[in-house]
């Protein structure tokens, strides 16, 4: 089952910049060393973010969890880093009940 329909994919840069790809998050700490050693840095963040939302347009979630509060969707595909290695990444995002917006949670290879 892919996402509804005109579902709009939406990455804040501040989840990008302080999370991700920050080195001194507490809880991002080792995502980030994942992601800058694959050539990932604040200087081109949009290239993650547009590979992470590519993700969503060609696959369908692996897992599908439906809330109270909305549906949590998890992907897992490999994505193609700017240092020409390939690794499976997993994102989970979360789409509110009654919004079209599906909002990014997190990322991490697995």
């Amino acid at each position: 089952m892919k996402l509804p329909k005109g579902s709009i994919l939406h990455i804040p840069d501040n989840k990008i910049a302080e999370y991700l790809l920050n080195p001194n998050h507490p809880d991002g700490k080792a995502k980030a060393d994942f992601f800058l050693a694959n050539g990932v840095d604040l200087s081109n963040s949009e290239y993650l973010k547009a590979a992470l939302k590519q993700q969503l347009v060609d696959n369908e979630p692996m897992n599908l969890l439906r809330t109270t509060f909305g549906e949590k969707y998890v992907f897992e595909s490999p994505i193609r880093f700017p240092n020409g290695k390939e690794h499976l990444i997993r994102s989970v995002w979360i789409m509110d009940r009654g919004s079209k917006t599906v909002n990014f949670v997190t990322a991490y290879r697995i």
